[in-house]
C-alpha cells in the first residue's frame, strides 16, 4: 500500500503480548492458543509486522504511543454468541464493544485508526459492528485472502479522502507523480472487485461480444490450431478468441474430463471474460501473447500424446511417444488443466515488470510483498474469474496445479527451475519411478516447466514469427522505459535527431541499428535462458525435441544476421 499500515491484534487469549515479525514469529507460537498463532501467522504474512495484546488498556496504551500519521489496522476480538463461552471469559476481557466506542472518542488515538471485528457469524453481526464503528466484520478464524481484501479497501477508500490537489497513486506506479494510464488502472481495478469483493463495478470491463467470423475463416482457425507455426501475430482478438474455443473443445472429448467441462455458451462466454481480463494497448503482454501461449501448450500436449491426436493440423514430425518419456506421468485432467493455466497466466498483466513496480512503489508490489508480485497477482485475479465462471476448478488439486504453473513464469526463478531439473536427469534413465510422492513432485514441476517453456516459445517459433515477438516485446520494453523517465526513475535518454532532417541513408542506418540490437537480445536470451531450458526438457520430453531444434536454427540464423549487419555498419 503507498503509506505503511501498522498492525494490531487484540484477544483476550493472547498469553505472551509481543511486537512480531516472520523471523520471531515461529518461537513465540508455541506458547500462544492455537486460535491466536493461527491469526497471528496470517496477520505477519500480509503486515510483515504486528503487536499482539489481550487487554483493552494495554492495547490503547500503545496506540497512544505511535505516530499520529500512521494508518493502523486493529482487528479485535468481539465476544462470542455462545453464552456458554462467554461466561468463561473474564469480565475485564469483553472490550470488544466497548473499545470501539472509546476509539470514536479518545482524541489521543492515531486519527486514521481502522478497526475490524472478529465474530463467530459476519452476516447476523456485520450491523451491530459497523453501527458502533468496525470498518469491517470478519470471521474470527482469520485468512490472509480476507485480510488482504481489507487492504485493497483502504487503500481505495484513502484515496478517496485525498484532501484537494494530494496524488492519488495508482495500483501500479504507487506514490510517483503519475500513474502509468487510466486503462491500465481501471483494468486492475475491475480485478480487484473480483478478487476481494465478489461483486461487478459498474462499467466493469470483463463484458463479452459476439464473434464475427464467416464460416470459411473460421474454418481456416480450425485447420492451423495444432501446427507449431502458429501465425498469432496475424490474427485479430476475435480470431484469437476461436481458436482458444477450438483448442478447448478439442481437449473436451476426453472421457476422462467430462465432469470438468463447459458447455459451449459457458465456454465462449469464460474465454470472452478472460480475453477482457488483457490489456489491449500492451504491446507484448496482451490477448495475442496468451492465446500463444495457449497454443504452444496445446502443441506439446499433442505432441506428448497427451491430448487425443488433432486431424486438422499439420503437427510436428514425432517418431511416437517415448517408453522413457517424462510425459508419461500426465493424464487428461493434467492437460485440460495446463490449458487453462496457459490462458490465465498473465490476467491483467499492466505491461511493466515486477522490477518496475517494486521500484516505484507499487501498491502491488506491497500487497505482494516484493515477491513474484505480478505472478501472485495473476494467480489470485485467475482464480477468482475461475471461482465465478468455472466454479468445478476451484479443487483444491487442480487450483494447486494452475498456481505452480503460473509462479513458474517469473524469470526471477528461472535458476530454480534448471536445477530442479538437473536434479531429474542426475537420477539417471529412470524418469517415471516407482515412488509416487516423487512422482507426483516430477509430475508438477513438469507441468510447471511446460508453461515456462510455453510462455517463452517465441523464440522457439519460425524465425519470421519469433521476430515479431521480439519486436513487441521491445515496443513493451520502450514504453516501460519511457514511463520510468516520466516518474524520475531514471535518467532522460538522449535527444533523438529532428525527424524532419532525417536523410535515406540515416533512416538506414537507425533501422539497421535496431535489427542489430534486436538480434543480440535475442541471442542473449536464448544463450542465457531459452536454449538451455528447451534441451534440458528434451531431455526428459524427448517428444519436444522439435522445439529445442528451431532454436537452434533460429540461432544460427540470428548469428548469420548479425555478421552481415555488422559489414554494413
Amino acid at each position: 500500500m503507498p503509506a505503511v499500515y501498522h498492525a494490531c491484534y487484540l484477544d483476550y487469549r493472547v498469553r505472551s503480548p509481543a511486537t512480531l515479525t516472520a523471523d520471531v514469529l515461529m518461537s513465540v507460537m508455541s506458547r500462544e492458543h492455537t486460535l491466536v498463532a493461527h491469526n497471528l501467522t496470517q496477520i505477519v504474512s500480509v503486515f510483515k509486522q504486528a503487536t499482539s495484546h489481550s487487554s483493552e488498556a494495554a492495547c490503547l496504551e500503545h496506540l497512544a504511543t505511535i505516530d499520529p500519521a500512521t494508518q493502523v489496522v486493529l482487528f479485535i476480538d468481539m465476544p462470542s454468541r455462545e453464552p456458554a463461552l462467554v461466561d468463561q471469559v473474564p469480565k475485564d476481557a469483553l472490550h470488544g464493544p466497548t473499545l470501539l466506542q472509546r476509539i470514536r472518542t479518545t482524541s489521543s488515538l492515531p486519527k486514521r485508526l481502522f478497526p475490524v471485528a472478529l465474530v463467530d457469524d459476519e452476516e447476523a453481526e456485520m450491523e451491530n459492528y459497523v453501527e458502533l464503528g468496525a470498518i469491517d466484520v470478519i470471521h474470527r478464524i482469520m485468512q490472509e485472502p480476507r485480510i488482504r481484501g481489507i487492504l485493497v479497501q483502504l487503500y481505495r477508500d484513502t484515496c478517496r479522502i485525498l484532501p484537494h490537489g494530494t496524488y492519488k497513486a495508482g495500483w501500479i506506479c504507487g506514490s510517483m507523480s503519475t500513474s502509468i494510464g487510466p486503462d491500465e488502472e481501471r483494468l486492475i481495478e475491475s480485478l480487484f472487485h473480483v478478487m476481494f469483493f465478489d461483486q461487478t463495478p459498474s462499467g466493469d470491463p470483463l463484458v463479452v461480444t459476439p464473434l464475427l467470423l464467416t464460416h470459411d475463416r473460421a474454418a481456416y482457425l480450425e485447420s492451423i490450431i495444432g501446427d507449431w507455426d502458429f501465425p498469432a501475430n496475424k490474427l485479430t482478438d476475435d480470431e484469437l478468441t476461436q481458436c482458444a474455443y477450438y483448442i478447448f473443445r478439442h481437449s473436451f472429448t476426453m472421457p476422462e474430463v467430462q465432469h470438468l467441462i463447459l458447455s459451449p455458451d459457458d465456454l465462449q462466454h469464460f474465454i470472452s471474460v478472460v480475453r477482457a481480463s488483457y490489456q489491449s494497448r500492451n504491446p507484448y503482454h496482451n490477448f495475442r501473447h496468451v492465446v500463444d501461449v495457449l497454443q504452444a501448450t496445446f502443441s506439446f500436449l499433442l505432441a506428448m500424446q497427451v491430448l487425443p491426436p488433432y486431424t486438422k493440423s499439420t503437427p510436428p514430425q514425432q517418431e511416437g511417444i517415448c517408453a522413457t518419456s517424462l510425459a508419461r506421468i500426465l493424464d487428461p485432467v493434467d492437460a485440460l488443466v495446463l490449458l487453462l493455466a496457459a490462458i490465465g497466466h498473465d490476467v491483467g498483466h499492466p505491461g511493466v515488470t515486477n522490477a518496475f513496480l517494486i521500484a516505484s512503489r507499487s501498491p502491488l508490489a506491497r500487497l505482494y510483498n516484493d515477491r513474484s508480485v505480478l505472478e501472485s497477482f495473476h494467480c489470485a485475479a485467475f482464480n477468482q474469474i475461475l471461482a465465478r465462471y468455472w466454479p468445478v476448478m476451484q479443487q483444491k488439486t487442480i487450483k494447486d496445479l494452475i498456481v505452480d504453473a503460473v509462479m513458474a513464469t517469473d524469470m526471477a526463478l528461472h535458476f530454480d527451475y534448471m536445477r530442479k531439473l538437473d536434479s531429474i536427469l542426475l537420477d539417471g534413465a529412470v524418469l517415471v519411478t516407482d515412488d509416487e510422492t516423487e512422482n507426483a513432485r516430477r509430475k508438477r514441476l513438469l507441468c510447471s516447466t511446460l508453461i515456462k517453456c510455453a510462455d517463452i516459445s517465441n523464440v522457439a517459433r519460425r524465425l519470421d514469427i519469433s521476430t515479431h515477438w521480439g519486436n513487441a516485446l521491445t515496443q513493451e520494453f520502450q514504453k516501460m522505459s519511457d514511463l520510468e523517465e516520466r516518474l524520475g526513475m531514471k535518467n532522460p535518454a538522449p535527444t533523438q535527431p529532428d525527424s524532419s532532417t532525417r536523410t535515406p541513408t540515416t533512416v538506414l542506418l537507425q533501422d539497421v541499428k535496431e535489427t542489430v540490437a534486436l538480434a543480440k537480445s535475442q541471442l542473449f536470451f536464448i544463450n542465457a535462458f531459452a536454449g538451455p531450458l528447451f534441451e534440458a526438457v528434451q531431455l526428459v520430453v524427448p517428444e519436444l525435441r522439435y522445439t529445442a531444434d528451431q532454436i537452434s536454427n533460429n540461432k544460427h540464423m540470428w548469428e548469420k544476421r548479425l555478421a552481415e549487419l555488422s559489414e554494413v555498419t
